[in-house]
């Protein structure tokens, strides 16, 4: 290779009209990496990154044409049809020699193979067909991967297979009735089964050593299923991890099953592993370390790029989020949405999952159409991306994504309006595991920042583009209300943000005077805003951190990938010591865990030693976890696997106070501990809980329950339930119903009929939770102070709550939870850790509500329901 290509000149030998001189910061980063990093003998994997807009193409096709000449193979990758086309029109207008390969390999003229293959063009493709289990190409020498992270939505494919109840419904739910009868404790099994259940257990990792004992049940129900159906993707998926069933990772969601190693085995693909060198392209590389994680890469060299050449923003972006104490999309973020649709037409809703991508779509669609904007056509994404010319040569329309925050790119008048509908805070089950079970994971908290800047600049390509982003979640305000959560956001996106803060004051016709304008182009006031804005922002620090990935990736590319288990658990063991020295605790104790599971497996194949001290490291890891709830979730699987007890004796130690402190947390997560928000909040649920009103005192009722650790269902169509509370607290599996009787009527007395739709919430609760071994236990929670005689001789174990009852229980609640969050930190979960130890002694022991109603009073009062309560002074 030339290391000493002069890329400058270079480009002046195209004799382009559009690419006629580098920017700073192309003509930066092309020196740098011509005199320091394309030595592919001791730099094979490297990374660019620079600002969205920022000239990345121009970089990676002179890269590649240098190599090109020099008679190497070069594939540039990306994420899907539509950048792969843009790439060949850039390369086109260079006058650099390429080949668009897409579609089916057996699509794919052989001349353009060809010419790919003996290095007469560039070859321009998607990762999908790269990264194939049966390469339909060669090898390439360098290959340039654009948008780098996108290439993990490939590997999903390759290394994963997701059931859901939607699309593989009747398997899903064969899954789930069979893990939930022998693993009970997993909290997500109960809300899977629970088709009307509020979605509110976090999703679980299956133990590896109950993921050992159900392999054989679990192969024959998938094995089947395929055997029977004609779903396609999920049978190639299937055969390809059906033999590492053991080695991979179960994540567990009330919606979904993702079968999946926890680090991918790019490493091991031989069209990546044989390239003499990879470059990794985007605006958000960010510590590289975590690049590696998600794509099972052992080392990345990042070229170091200057301040003042990596921050910086194409055009205008005009940024509107909610006021601190706001609900999602409130009534102002409506108005931005329809005030920027009256000039412009067109949106891109950026959302985390797919359900929720869905729910918005049907839900925005009737929105526009009662507003006025009828006949739009609406898209959601999928993995190749095709949906996106449509969408761009659409003149109007809406485009849904569900988990993606880059690899779409749109110019001028082809979409000025994103909306960021939710905080991306994860976008699949194991980032939703982490988020809620091992929060000292710091690369979760820098993966949310990343995508929000992929985010803010899809509609920013160029000088001249402009385009209002939507900050839709209630959570923005607060994520950015603290300077510490900043971390990594770049000095111009800071300015901006503190733009959109600072606007959160105006009025609703303030705000459209000033969306009104900037869709307009009348940028005078915009312009002296920022200017001003930037000059208060302070300068960045350097965040990157030294973390080292590279035992990470090895151990599960040994796990994983070649089963040789030693080799995984050294790794890991490494991997666990390393981060108990810098005094991590959770992530410090997922990777003992996996330290376990590797000794386990090991010790499958006869090795005692192995399985002993898989059960000792299995048991130090989940003490240092403790403090997370899914670790003591754990202690049920090593006492089976110690049989030291059978699995109805059992005692878990996610007791009561454990969910209630749990989902504490949770809380003050989205409230935060400063600020209006979290009166706002309280003094809703305190208001409903006042009402008269049925629906408001239902709505109040469900925030308590959720407050108390239970999963509560609300009514769904024609379902006969008021409200429901299903949780378990340690050996204590419960499922309370309510008959809401609040709202004023004719007679004082509870009624035979009230009764009688009590008794109907009772039978339904039975016939669905009674198999799995709950206790159901049947309320009427009303106002009325007196019962009809008939409706009392028929009752039977029905019991009323006075609705005072309830409300002195939510003050209970509450004072108990202002004690927890004056002592509350995010950031610190030694802070948590004490906080927790304060309110312990405060809260009831598994079981209190049952035995409150298990009296033989029939009305339940203050002094019954909270008998069990200690006092808080």
């Amino acid at each position: 290779m030339n290391v000493n290509c002069r890329y400058e000149a270079f480009l002046k030998s195209f004799d382009s009209k559009k690419f006629q001189k580098l920017r700073p910061g192309q003509k930066y980063v092309l020196d740098k990496y011509s005199n320091e990093f394309s030595d592919y003998k001791t730099k094979k994997d490297v990374a660019i990154e620079l600002p969205t807009g920022a000239g990345k193409s121009l970089i990676s096709l002179l890269i590649a044409e240098s190599w090109r000449k020099e008679g190497k193979k070069v594939a540039i990758l990306t994420a899907n049809k539509t950048l792969a086309r843009q790439m060949k029109s850039e390369a086109s207008e260079l006058g650099i020699p390429s080949v668009l390969m897409e579609g089916r390999g057996i699509d794919i003229p052989p001349k353009l193979k060809r010419e790919y293959h003996r290095s007469l063009k560039i070859g321009i493709m998607n990762y999908w067909i790269y990264f194939n289990q049966n390469p339909v190409i060669d090898s390439a020498d360098l290959i340039i991967m654009d948008d780098a992270h996108l290439a993990e939505h490939c590997l999903h494919s390759l290394y994963s297979v997701e059931i859901n109840n939607i699309d593989q419904n009747q398997l899903f739910n064969n899954i789930v009735t069979e893990l939930v009868e022998k693993f009970p404790e997993y909290t997500v099994l109960h809300d899977a089964l629970d088709e009307n259940a509020i979605r509110s257990s976090p999703p679980e990792l299956l133990s590896f050593i109950d993921q050992v004992g159900i392999e054989p049940i679990l192969k024959e129900i998938i094995d089947s299923h395929c055997s029977l159906q004609s779903d396609t993707d999920l049978k190639f998926r299937w055969q390809r991890i059906r033999n590492s069933l053991k080695e991979a990772n179960i994540y567990l969601g009330a919606d979904s099953i993702w079968i999946r190693p926890y680090i991918y085995p790019i490493n091991t693909n031989q069209h990546f592993q044989s390239a003499e060198q990879r470059l990794y392209m985007s605006a958000t590389i960010g510590d590289p370390g975590d690049l590696c994680r998600r794509l099972g890469i052992k080392k990345i060299n990042k070229i170091p790029v200057p301040q003042n050449l990596a921050e910086n923003t194409n055009g205008r972006r005009l940024l509107v989020m909610n006021r601190i104490d706001d609900s999602d999309l409130p009534e102002r973020l409506q108005v931005a949405i329809l005030e920027s649709l009256k000039v412009h037409p067109k949106s891109v809703w950026l959302c985390s999952s797919k359900r929720e991508a869905q729910n918005y779509r049907d839900v925005v669609s009737e929105w526009l159409e009662i507003n006025g904007f009828t006949k739009h056509p609406t898209w959601m994404l999928t993995n190749l991306g095709d949906e996106i010319e449509r969408f761009k040569n659409s003149e109007k329309g809406h485009l849904f994504v569900a988990g993606r925050f880059d690899g779409m790119d749109f110019n001028a008048d082809e979409c000025r309006l994103v909306i960021l509908a939710t905080l991306p805070r994860a976008i699949n089950i194991q980032e939703e595991f982490f988020c809620a079970y091992l929060r000292d994971s710091g690369f979760m908290f820098k993966r949310l920042n990343q995508r929000i800047i992929q985010a803010l600049g899809r509609c920013n390509r160029d000088e001249g583009d402009f385009g209002v982003y939507v900050l839709g979640d209630r959570r923005f305000a607060t994520h950015f209300g603290r300077e510490s959560n900043r971390k990594g956001i770049p000095k111009n996106i800071m300015a901006e943000i503190d733009l959109a803060e600072d606007s959160t004051e105006s009025t609703n016709e303030d705000l459209m005077d000033s969306i009104n304008k900037f869709m307009n182009e009348n940028f005078e006031e915009y312009d002296k805003d920022l200017e001003d804005a930037l000059e208060l922002v302070p300068e960045k620090q350097n965040n990157d951190s030294d973390i080292e990935t590279q035992n990470e990736v090895i151990g599960w590319s040994a796990l994983f990938f070649s089963k040789n288990y030693g080799i995984a658990a050294e790794k890991f063991s490494e991997c666990y010591e390393d981060a108990k020295e810098k005094n991590h605790i959770e992530i410090a104790a997922f990777y003992g865990w996996c330290y376990a599971k590797a000794l386990y497996l090991e010790g499958l194949s006869g090795n005692i030693a192995s399985k002993n001290k898989a059960l000792e490291v299995f048991e130090q890891s989940i003490i240092r976890g403790g403090q997370s709830s899914w670790f003591n979730r754990m202690r049920i699987s090593l006492n089976r696997a110690n049989k030291s007890a059978s699995a109805k004796e059992v005692t878990p130690l996610e007791n009561c106070a454990t969910v209630i402190i749990q989902r504490f947390d949770e809380h003050l997560e989205s409230l935060g501990v400063k600020g209006k928000k979290f009166k706002n909040w309280s003094d809703k649920i305190h208001s409903d809980l006042e009402s008269n009103s049925h629906n408001e005192f239902q709505r109040g009722l469900l925030e308590l329950g959720d407050l108390l650790g239970y999963c509560r269902t609300a009514p769904k169509h024609n379902a006969s339930t008021d409200c429901r509370w299903r949780g378990v607290f340690g050996n204590s599996k419960e499922v309370i119903t309510f008959e809401i009787k609040i709202e004023h009527e004719e007679s004082n007395e509870i009624s035979p009929y009230a009764i009688g739709q009590a008794h109907n919430q009772i039978h339904r609760a039975l016939r669905e939770f009674e198999e799995y071994g709950y206790t159901v236990r049947g309320t009427i929670t009303t106002h009325l102070t007196k019962i009809h005689d008939s409706a009392d001789s028929s009752a039977g174990n029905i019991k009323i709550i006075t609705r005072s009852a309830i409300l002195n229980l939510w003050n209970r609640v509450f004072v108990i939870l202002k004690k927890y969050r004056d002592l509350w930190s995010l950031d610190n979960i030694e802070a948590r850790k004490n906080a927790a130890i304060m309110i312990t002694p405060l809260l009831p022991k598994d079981g209190w509500l049952l035995r409150s109603l298990d009296k033989e009073d029939r009305w339940i009062s203050d002094e019954i329901l909270l008998s069990e309560w200690p006092h808080s002074n």
